[in-house]
Order: C-alpha cells, then sequence, then structure tokens
C-alpha cells in the first residue's frame, strides 16, 4: 500500500474544505521581495517513482512562470504537510522532504542542515522574525511540536498538542500560532522571549488562516455548509472580541492574507482589513476571472494568489493593487505540490 504523504488525518480536512474556495496551498513565508516588481518562484514538484513512492524536485522560475536552471532532486517525500514546506529569506530557500532539512541556493546547490530527529516528520518550515522555524510531529500522532534554528542548531522550543499546526508573522517580532481540530481552533500569540502572550479558543470550524492587523487578529471560520464568518481577536485587553457572520458567501472574507497590511479574499476581489465592519468601499476586485481553487502565500510586499496549482495573480500587498499573472507548466510525470516566493 502506498505511504500516506499529507496529514495521517484526514478528517481534519475534510471538514474545513467545505467552502466555495478550497485552501490548497496555505500560506507561506519570506523575508524578501521588491516593491517594484515581484521576486523568483521556487516550484516544489512530486514525482512518482518506478517503486511506487514519491521524489520531491524543486525548480527556480521567473515572475511570469519561466524556469531558471534545472530541477534539483531532493529525494523521497515523506509525512509533511499540506502547506508550508518551503520557506525563503533573502536569496535561501529551504525545504522540508519530511525526513530532512535542505537549503537551497539560486545557483541549484542543495544542502543537508538537518535530518528530523528520531520518530518525528518536519511538516512544514517557516521564516518568521529572523528565524527560521520547523513544525515537527512525532510518528505516533502524540504531539506537535515547535523547533527554531539556532546558532545553526535546531531546538525544540515548544511542545504543542496533536492537531494541524501552521505558523504566521505578527508584530513586534511575535507570531501566531494556529491550532485547528474538525471543530474548534486554537490561536495563540507566541514570543521567542516572552512564550504565550495571548491565546483565545474559537468554537468553529475554521478556515486555515490567520491575519494580524493593527489592532486585532482575524480568523476566518464557518457554521454548516453555508455559513460563513470571521473571528475578531482583540490584540489589547481594550478590544472586545467579536464573531462577524456574513449575510451570504459573495461578501464573505474566505481566507485572511498576513501582508501588511493585512487582506481578505473574497469571491470578488481582496479588501484591506483595517477593523471590525466589511465593506466593498476599498475592494480591489479581481484583474480576470478565476479559474479553480484560490489561496495566497505571501512575501514581504508580493503575495501571489493561487489559481490552481501552480497559476496565478501576483498582488501587491503595500501599493494596493495587482502586478502580473503567471502560469508554470509542470515537467512530465510531476505535479506540483508548493509555491513560495524565492528572491533569487
Amino acid at each position: 500500500m502506498k505511504k500516506q504523504r499529507l496529514f495521517s488525518r484526514p478528517w481534519l480536512w475534510r471538514r474545513k474544505w467545505v467552502a466555495v474556495f478550497v485552501i490548497f496551498m496555505g500560506i507561506g513565508l519570506s523575508g524578501c521581495g521588491g516593491n517594484n516588481s515581484p521576486p523568483d518562484l521556487a516550484i516544489a514538484f512530486a514525482r512518482t517513482t518506478a517503486t511506487g513512492t514519491e521524489d520531491l524536485l524543486v525548480g527556480r522560475y521567473t515572475a511570469q512562470g519561466h524556469p531558471q536552471g534545472h530541477l534539483i532532486n531532493l529525494g523521497s517525500l515523506g509525512l509533511v504537510a499540506q502547506s508550508q514546506i518551503m520557506a525563503s529569506h533573502g536569496r535561501l530557500l529551504w525545504v522540508t522532504t519530511g525526513s530532512a532539512l535542505y537549503q537551497l541556493t539560486p545557483s541549484g546547490h542543495d544542502h543537508l542542515i538537518w535530518k528530523a530527529p528520531s520518530h518525528r516528520t518536519i511538516l512544514s518550515v517557516d521564516y518568521i522574525s529572523g528565524r527560521l522555524w520547523a513544525v515537527v510531529e512525532r510518528v505516533d500522532g502524540q504531539s506537535v511540536d515547535l523547533y527554531c534554528q539556532h546558532h545553526g542548531h535546531f531546538v525544540q522550543v515548544l511542545q504543542g498538542p496533536l492537531a494541524i499546526t501552521t505558523l504566521y508573522p505578527a508584530h513586534q517580532g511575535q507570531m501566531v500560532i494556529l491550532r485547528v481540530w474538525p471543530d474548534k481552533a486554537q490561536v495563540t500569540l507566541w514570543g521567542y522571549t516572552r512564550g504565550v502572550i495571548q491565546q483565545w479558543t474559537v468554537a468553529h470550524v475554521p478556515q486555515g488562516s490567520v491575519a494580524v492587523g493593527t489592532r486585532d487578529v482575524y480568523l476566518p471560520v464557518t457554521e454548516g455548509l453555508r455559513n460563513f464568518g470571521i473571528e475578531i481577536l482583540p490584540l489589547t485587553h481594550l478590544g472586545h472580541r467579536q464573531l462577524h457572520m456574513f449575510s451570504s458567501v459573495k461578501d464573505a472574507v474566505i481566507e485572511v492574507i498576513p501582508s501588511h497590511p493585512a487582506y481578505g479574499l473574497t469571491l470578488k476581489g481582496l479588501i484591506p482589513l483595517t477593523g471590525v465592519s466589511f465593506s466593498d468601499q476599498d475592494l480591489v476586485k479581481w484583474p480576470q476571472p478565476l479559474q479553480t481553487t484560490v489561496t495566497s502565500v505571501l512575501s514581504a510586499s508580493w503575495v501571489i494568489i493561487l489559481d490552481g496549482p501552480s497559476q496565478g495573480l501576483w498582488f501587491n500587498a503595500r501599493g494596493d493593487r495587482f502586478g502580473p499573472a503567471f502560469q508554470v507548466i509542470a515537467p512530465p510525470n510531476t505535479f506540483p505540490r508548493a509555491v513560495q516566493p524565492w528572491n533569487a
């Protein structure tokens, strides 16, 4: 029987993907990307081998989707997350295959920097607040832990419960840890030196993304198959926690983008998240019809709006404008597995 290479708990995903938009890739983070033009792309492809396993191949592409150099084969693809299996900062790219974490350079060199600890798998990787992070799960499914690179070594800094766990940037060197179960979520504002700063439990089905605004944290949720809302969690004790339910799916924020400023993704386009009310007054409409599933991948200034596994649009969050479209043609016998901005 072929080994499962995504999350081993499919029931956690089925409840999340009832929305009109299916969040396919999730959100990846990078500390690079210029204001004037979007950066290059890193695309990870899965390729089935003759023995029935999968290899992970990574290539560099222009912002418009043209290949730059050859594909790098990182070997067997093991148990990894649905999202955030790549991260980038400066000219470096990090990729997890589950059993190991690799560092890639624009010239096409790959370097093994960390093997997964015994009886564990490296689910995802992120570069947030000047540090490289890894989400690691025990093979026996007892916990999901957070590791950080410190002086060239990876050290465990936090042990968490068994849940789908993703990381998002926040202010002042902090980050948000999102843990998802079938019927609830836990949102934790966390700092490397301070630990848990604030923590909320949300008793709704989360949509799988978090964004931190000026005064609030935004978490899209669903109730049943047709009701969409957004939990607004205050960053200060003076604020009030709110649940905003949208009147129709046409107006709903399906996903939030943790850019600066933060944006909400809707059927009509993108809206800035600046408070506790939502309207089309500042809507940035889609420049072209969208074809399939939609999600986003973040760099410092530019956001990728994925319209399928390896095609989409660039959006400049600071400039409040769309950039060029791109489409990557997958090599024969491969499937696009992840997309990441890469200032190569």
